[in-house]
C-alpha cells in the first residue's frame, strides 16, 4: 500500500497475525530472505509451538515499481463516480460523494443568490454559471481543487486510491507497471513453492494476506499460478481428487452469486471445509499446490465492476468467460451436463477427474475484512476503500464487517491503514482476531486422510521400503532428531499430521522421478 518502506508492512502484519505464545509474547526471529531478489527484504521465522508448526512471513515489496504516480490520476475514476447516481457509488464512498456535491452546491448558491452573487454584477451570473458547468473549464477547476485537498489528505489514503486506479488503468502508460508487479509476485509464489531445505521441499502451506490495493495484485497472482498449475499430479494419480465431490456438494447449497439475501453461515463453513478436504486430496495425487488460503483487508475490488471493467455487465460477461475466478468458481465450460443443478469443476484428463484452471478458490479460502462505514448509506466514518465481496466474487468468501477495535475503526478514510494497528486487542470483535481466525495457523496439525495415508503406503512399496513392521530402511525418511517411531507403519503415517504426510509424499514421489 502507498509508499510503504520495506519490511514496515510485514512487521506490523506479523505483530497482528502471529497468536502469542504462553507467555503472552509474539515470538519470533528476523533471517535472511532465501526465497526472493531484494536485497531489502527479509523474512521472518516464528518457532514451532505446542499447537503451531514452525511459520515463515515473507514480504512482497512493489512500492518501487508504482512511480510517477500523479494524483491527477485519480480524476477521470473519480469523475465516473460524482457523475453516477448514489445508490450506484460504492457504499463507502457516498459519504465522499455527498461531500462533494455538498460543496458544489453551496458554491453554486453563494454565487448565484448568495454572499458572493454581488461580486461580479455586470457579467450575466446565472449565463456564466451554466456555461461553466458545462466546459471544460470546470472540469480543471475541480481537479485543481482535487490536488489541493490532496495535499491536506494523508498520504496513505491518496497513494492507496491512486496506485489502484493506475494499476488498472488499462493506458499503455500503466501495462509495464502492472506487468512487473504481477510478474514479481508469481515468481515469488513459485519460488515459494519450489523451495527446499536439504533434499526437500521446505514448505507445505502457503497463506496469502494482502491489504488494499495488494489484494488485487494477489488475485491476480493466485489466479495466473493455478492456471499453470491446476492439472499436475504424480504419474500414477487416478480418479478424483479427494473432497471434490464434497465441494461441489457445498457449493450447490450456496446461493448464486450477486443474489441479495445473506447466506447462512453455516453453509460457508461447509464450503470451507470441502476446500480444505480438496485441499489434502489434491496433495495427495501429487499436485504441489500450497495456497490453502487467501485474506484480503480493506481492499477496493468490492468496487471491482468500476474500477476492472467500468460497468457491472462487462464485469459479469468476464466472470462467465472465466476470466475472473470466483468462489465458488462458475461451472466448467466443457461439463455435459448443462442442465444439471450439481456444479462441476472439473473436466476427464488422462484416467483422472482435474480441476479446471479458472478454479483456484475450489481449494483457496477467501475470507475478507473491512472496517464497515457509518451511516449506512451515506457512510463517512470508517474504511472508505473496503467492502463485502461476495456480491462481485461470489457467496463461498467470508465477509467479516470488523465490528470491535472501538473508535478508531471509525477514523473517516484513515481507518484504511489501521488493520495492522492493534495487535494488544484480542477481543472477540477485534480485527486482529479475526486475522489470527483466518491465518489458522494450526491447521497444518490436522490428522491425515485415508486417502493419502494409502498413498502414501503404495508409494513406499513403489520405492522400495518394507511396510509391514518399523525397520532402519526407511528411518531415513523420518526427521533424524526425532526417536524413530515404533509400530506398524500405518500407524506411524496415522500420526503424521496432514502437512507432514504431504511432504513425505511429495520426497517419495520424487524419488521416483528422479
Amino acid at each position: 500500500m502507498g509508499e510503504q518502506r520495506p519490511l514496515d508492512a510485514l512487521t506490523g502484519f506479523v505483530r497482528a497475525g502471529l497468536p502469542p505464545d504462553v507467555t503472552g509474547q509474539r515470538r519470533f526471529l528476523s533471517r535472511p530472505d532465501i526465497v526472493t531478489d531484494s536485497y531489502e527484504s527479509r523474512r521472518f521465522l516464528a518457532p514451532a509451538t505446542e499447537d503451531r508448526p514452525q511459520t515463515e512471513f515473507f514480504e512482497y515489496h512493489w512500492a518501487h515499481l508504482m512511480q510517477g504516480n500523479r494524483l491527477a490520476d485519480l480524476w477521470p475514476t473519480f469523475r465516473r463516480l460524482l457523475l453516477k447516481p448514489p445508490w450506484l457509488v460504492p457504499r463507502g464512498l457516498r459519504g465522499v460523494w455527498l461531500l462533494f456535491w455538498a460543496l458544489v452546491g453551496v458554491g453554486a448558491w453563494a454565487l448565484w443568490v448568495g454572499p458572493l452573487s454581488d461580486l461580479l454584477p455586470d457579467l450575466g451570473l446565472k449565463a456564466w454559471i451554466s456555461k461553466l458547468l458545462g466546459s471544460a473549464v470546470w472540469g480543471a477547476v475541480l481537479t485543481f481543487l482535487l490536488a489541493r485537498v490532496g495535499t491536506f489528505l494523508p498520504g496513505v489514503l491518496t497513494n492507496s486510491f491512486v496506485d489502484v486506479v493506475r494499476y488498472l488503468d488499462a493506458s499503455p502508460r500503466s501495462y509495464a507497471v502492472r506487468h512487473e508487479i504481477r510478474k514479481g509476485f508469481v515468481e515469488l509464489l513459485e519460488r515459494l513453492h519450489a523451495s527446499k531445505y536439504d533434499g526437500k521441499f521446505r514448505y507445505q502451506r502457503v497463506v496469502v494476506v494482502a491489504h488494499s490495493l495488494g489484494a488485487y495484485i494477489a488475485y491476480d497472482g493466485i489466479s495466473h499460478l493455478w492456471g499453470t498449475m491446476n492439472n499436475r499430479a504424480s504419474k500414477d494419480a487416478t480418479g478424483a481428487p479427494d473432497g471434490l465431490r464434497d465441494l461441489e456438494q457445498a457449493a450447490a447449497r450456496l446461493l448464486p452469486r450477486g443474489v441479495k439475501k445473506t447466506v447462512i453461515r453455516e453453509q460457508i463453513d461447509d464450503f470451507r471445509d470441502a476446500q480444505y478436504k480438496l485441499w489434502s486430496g489434491l496433495r495427495a495425487q501429487g499436485n504441489r499446490w500450497l495456497i490453502t488460503d487467501f485474506v484480503s483487508a480493506g481492499t477496493p475490488m468490492y468496487f471491482a465492476d468500476l474500477l476492472y471493467t467500468r460497468t457491472r455487465k462487462k464485469f459479469e460477461e468476464r466472470v462467465k468467460r472465466r476470466e475472473l475466478p470466483t468462489c465458488p468458481p462458475q461451472n466448467e465450460e466443457r461439463s455435459r451436463e448443462p442442465s444439471a443443478t450439481m456444479p462441476s469443476f472439473s473436466y476427464p484428463w488422462r484416467g483422472r477427474r482435474v480441476l479446471y484452471g479458472g478454479a483456484p478458490f475450489a481449494v483457496v479460502r477467501w475470507t475478507n475484512l473491512w472496517f464497515p462505514c457509518w451511516p449506512r448509506w451515506f457512510g463517512f466514518f470508517g474504511d472508505w476503500f473496503g467492502g463485502p465481496l461476495q456480491p462481485l466474487f461470489g457467496n463461498g468468501i467470508l465477509d467479516i464487517p470488523v465490528a470491535g477495535n472501538g473508535w478508531r475503526r471509525r477514523i473517516p478514510g484513515f481507518a484504511h491503514a489501521l488493520y495492522f494497528k492493534f495487535p494488544d486487542d484480542r477481543t472477540a470483535g477485534s480485527v486482529t482476531r479475526h486475522l489470527e481466525d483466518a491465518l489458522a495457523l494450526g491447521a497444518s496439525n490436522l490428522a491425515p486422510t485415508d486417502k493419502q495415508v494409502s498413498y502414501a503406503l503404495d508409494l513406499l512399496g513403489r520405492n522400495g521400503f518394507r511396510t509391514r513392521k518399523m525397520n532402519e530402511s526407511y528411518a531415513e525418511l523420518i526427521d533424524p532428531r526425532l526417536p524413530v517411531p515404533t509400530g506398524t507403519v500405518r500407524e506411524w503415517l496415522r500420526s503424521m499430521t496432514r502437512s507432514e504426510i504431504s511432504s513425505l509424499i511429495d520426497d517419495l514421489s520424487g524419488r521416483r522421478t528422479g
